[in-house]
Parts: C-alpha cells; sequence; structure tokens
C-alpha cells in the first residue's frame, strides 16, 4: 500500500468506504451504465412487439451475455496489463462503435443477424467499463473498507442499470419513443467517461513490463488450479441471473395479470431503490461479521425464497401491485447479500489478485449469459413459472457453495 493509498483511507467518506479521490469514479460508473444499458428492462418488449418470439429475444440476450462474460473476464487481466485508463477509454470507444449500426440499420431493418452482431459490440462496453473500475477498487482500498467499498460500486451499477434507466425509459418512451431514448444514452455515456477518466485524477498501478498474453494464460490455469476459484465462479454467475432473467420474464408473464409495460417498469425501478440500502447494509455487515458468512446467510437464500414469490404474487393476488412489490423487494434485498463476494473473491488468491478479479469478473459477465440461457431453455418446456422454479434452485445452492470459500489465514480480512 503505498502512502497516496494510506492517506485515500481517512476521513468520514473514507471509512463509508468512499475514498475521495475515487468518488468521481463511482459517479462515472452510473453514469456511463445508465446509458450503456438504458434499453435492457424494455428491450424484450419492444422485441416482442415487432414480431420476434420469445426463443428469437433470449438467443439475443444469451449470445449478448456470453459476449459480456469473456469481456469481463479479459478485463481483470487486461487492466493490470494494459492500464486501467486505457481499457476504460477502449470500452468508451466501442459502445459507439456498435451503438449506431444497431440503431441506426439493425433495428429500423428488423435485420437479426445485425441486430445479434452489434448488440454485442455494444453490450461488451459497459463490462470493460465497469468492471475495469472494480479492479481500480481492489488495488487502491485497504481491506478494512473494501467490503463498502465495492458495495458503493454495485449500488452505482446497479442504480444506473436497474433504477435510472428504467424510469428515464419510462418517461423518455412516451413522448420520444424508443430510438430516441436510445439515442440520449450517447450523453449518459460520455459523461460518465468524463466524470471517471477525467474528472478522477487518480492514478492505479500498472504493470508495464508483463506481457499480456502469459497473464491471460494465468488467468485460465488459475481455474484448472484453485478449485475455490472454480466454486466462487459459479456462486458468482448464480449471483444475477434472476435480475438478467426477469427482464425478459416479467414483460411476457406479468401482462396476463393486467400489469402494463409501465407499471412493471416503474416497481422494477422502485424495488431497486431499496437494493441500494440492503447493499450498503450487507457491506458493513461483511466487514463486520465476515464477507462469507453474510453471502452464505443471507443472499442465495432470500433470492430464492423472491424467486417464488414472484411467481406466485400474481397468482394469489391478481393485479396487486403491492404484493408484487413486495415479492420483488425480498428480492433486491438478497441480491445485496451478494455484494461482499466482490471483496472475498479477490482476496482469496491475495498472492495473485488480479486472476482472482478476472474469475469475479468473469463470473459476474457470465450471469448476463446464464440468466437468458435458463430462459431459453426452460421456458419452452417448463413456462415461465418452472423456469421461475429453476432459478430458485439455484440461488438456494449458491448459499451452499460459498460454505467452502474459506480466505487464507489473515487477521486483517473479514473472513
Amino acid at each position: 500500500m503505498t502512502e497516496q493509498s494510506l492517506v485515500m483511507q481517512q476521513g468520514l467518506w473514507a471509512r463509508m468506504g468512499l475514498p475521495r479521490e475515487l468518488c468521481w469514479g463511482f459517479i462515472g460508473v452510473f453514469l456511463f451504465i445508465t446509458g450503456a444499458t438504458i434499453e435492457q428492462s424494455w428491450l424484450s418488449s419492444m422485441l416482442q412487439q415487432r414480431g420476434f418470439s420469445p426463443f428469437d429475444i433470449s438467443l439475443l440476450s444469451s449470445i449478448f451475455g456470453l459476449c459480456v462474460a469473456a469481456i469481463s473476464w479479459f478485463s481483470g487481466i487486461g487492466a493490470g496489463v494494459l492500464g486501467l485508463r486505457r481499457l476504460m477509454w477502449v470500452a468508451t470507444a466501442v459502445y459507439f462503435i456498435g451503438s449506431v449500426p444497431f440503431i441506426f440499420f439493425a433495428l429500423p431493418q428488423n435485420n437479426y443477424p445485425l441486430m445479434v452482431a452489434t448488440y454485442a459490440l455494444r453490450g461488451v462496453a459497459y463490462p470493460l467499463f465497469a468492471y475495469s473500475f472494480l479492479v481500480w477498487i481492489n488495488q487502491r482500498c485497504e481491506i478494512r473498507i473494501l467490503g463498502r467499498a465495492v458495495s458503493w460500486f454495485w449500488i452505482a451499477f446497479g442504480v444506473g442499470m436497474t433504477i435510472v434507466g428504467p424510469w428515464y425509459s419510462s418517461l423518455m418512451i412516451a413522448k420520444w419513443g424508443e430510438t430516441n431514448t436510445l439515442l440520449s444514452g450517447f450523453a449518459f455515456v460520455l459523461c460518465g467517461a468524463f466524470c471517471a477518466l477525467v474528472l478522477n485524477r487518480d492514478r492505479p498501478d500498472w504493470q508495464r513490463g508483463q506481457a499480456l498474453g502469459p497473464a491471460l494464460l494465468e488467468g485460465i490455469t488459475v481455474l484448472a488450479r484453485e478449485p475455490k476459484m472454480r466454486l466462487a465462479v459459479v456462486v458468482k454467475t448464480i449471483n444475477d441471473i434472476g435480475k438478467f432473467s426477469l427482464v425478459i420474464l416479467m414483460p411476457v408473464y406479468l401482462p396476463r395479470f393486467g400489469f402494463s409495460i409501465a407499471e412493471w417498469l416503474t416497481i422494477w425501478g422502485l424495488v431497486n431503490v431499496i437494493n441500494i440500502f440492503s447493499s450498503y447494509l450487507f457491506g458493513w455487515l461483511g466487514d463486520t461479521i465476515g464477507w462469507r458468512n453474510t453471502v452464505v446467510w443471507f443472499s442465495g437464500t432470500l433470492c430464492g425464497v423472491a424467486s417464488l414469490a414472484v411467481c406466485y404474487a400474481p397468482v394469489l393476488f391478481g393485479h396487486s401491485e403491492l404484493a408484487l412489490f413486495l415479492a420483488l423487494s425480498i428480492y433486491a434485498i438478497g441480491l445485496g447479500a451478494f455484494g461482499p463476494l466482490s471483496a472475498l473473491i479477490p482476496s482469496l488468491l491475495p498472492q495473485n489478485k488480479g486472476a482472482a478479479i478476472s474469475c469475479l469478473n468473469l463470473g459476474s459477465g457470465l450471469s448476463n449469459f446464464a440468466g437468458p440461457f435458463i430462459v431459453t431453455l426452460c421456458v419452452g418446456p417448463l413456462g415461465v413459472e418452472g423456469t421461475l422454479w429453476v432459478i430458485a434452485i439455484l440461488y438456494f445452492a449458491a448459499s451452499l457453495l460459498t460454505i467452502p470459500l474459506r480466505l487464507p489465514d489473515n487477521p486483517q480480512s473479514p473472513g
């Protein structure tokens, strides 16, 4: 830890997990994610209205998620070798390279192959940007505040993707339509890059002399060599499967019970406000009782119960916004309890944090693939209800799989 890093940890904001030198970075992540994922809560509904089948929609999301997973894994290794700032600028450029043909050519022409290719290219931008900053946080924050710091990262990430994005979209689509809503994301992305990379003056570590090839190879071999890393990837993958499957399932499922898309977007955005508070609560709890203990007891348990509650709340209570809100609120709270994984997983390999962070990011990215893929695989034979049961079972399993993820003996680490 450098002298500058030690200074960063002082003061009230640092004790809350927000070192002042990194604050603009958190704001930048929030803005970038808002713009880069602005369509995720309503794209499936729009494509369904244009005549695309549920299989086409979930396949599009699955391919998108697979690309996100690959680039998420790369960001953990590549950030240290190529430079965090450089990768985040590249992410900004890639967003525009993918978005322009997606918005101006693929969507107006209903050209599905072009849609798949350009949406996947657009999609790799946000994990490359955001997960590079997550590496930055792990580099610069002391162990004693790391759980809170990564909770702020996921708050910034989640507020952009699941609160501001859906709420802003619900207002913009009604007034200006889908295309203009997508185009307005450009402004968010540019502002996010400016905050994180221009206003944020902190300088992360950069291993200038290291070759990329050996670093990438180490990121692969660590999975074969370390059983804990394989388990960690599985648990982190399960972490967000509900978030990426519900945005596909609910716009199709809820209209049966009288819910409109606007009601779904409003409720989804509102429950994710609860996720802000639960993320910070469990970040603090993880620093207090242990990161692993927090995940084992609260994360998969609550998310599994919530998946079943979301399934049966409309069946039992019909068009009840309150019942749906309460069911989704349990999910939002449980999702916050997964937050300490972002401190736990890199600390499992203190001697090789870069490779460990690549495993963390791989799991984060695989959630983007696994959620839609589960829908693609299950919704045909099992229906929406059966698919939600599969998701619930996977969440319960995640809590059990976290039990072996014990940290190496380190009195400073909240195991």
